[in-house]
């Protein structure tokens, strides 16, 4: 079951305690696509980092069905497809608790 591992762009910064550089391997599923996206962020990244590094990969990987919105601002993440509420997106990786989400397309207001 390989898969590949994507890491936005970015240099690498060095741990608090100087050991070398630290990253959190998450898998994000995607609203109607097979398979998580898998991929690799500082623990000081945010939720809205988090959307906008996976619907990158999604569109580079030219995955199926292609996403009819990509600005980063129409998708909610939430910590399963079962869960009302989204993350808000200032909150940062490391602080989440978990590191499987759910993306999807925020409903359309009226």
């Amino acid at each position: 079951m390989g898969g590949s591992v994507s890491s936005p762009g970015g240099s690498l910064k060095k741990s608090e305690c100087g050991v070398g550089p630290t990253k959190m391997l998450l898998k994000v599923t995607v609203e109607n696509s097979l398979g998580a996206i898998q991929v690799l962020m500082r623990p000081e990244d945010t939720v809205a980092d988090l959307i906008k590094a996976v619907l990158s990969i999604y569109a580079y990987e030219k995955r199926r069905p292609p996403l009819k919105d990509t600005p980063p601002h129409s998708y909610d993440l939430h910590y399963s497809p079962f869960t009302l509420q989204s993350l808000n997106p200032n909150d940062k990786l490391k602080n989440l608790g978990s590191r499987n989400f759910f993306l999807c397309s925020r409903p359309p207001t009226f």
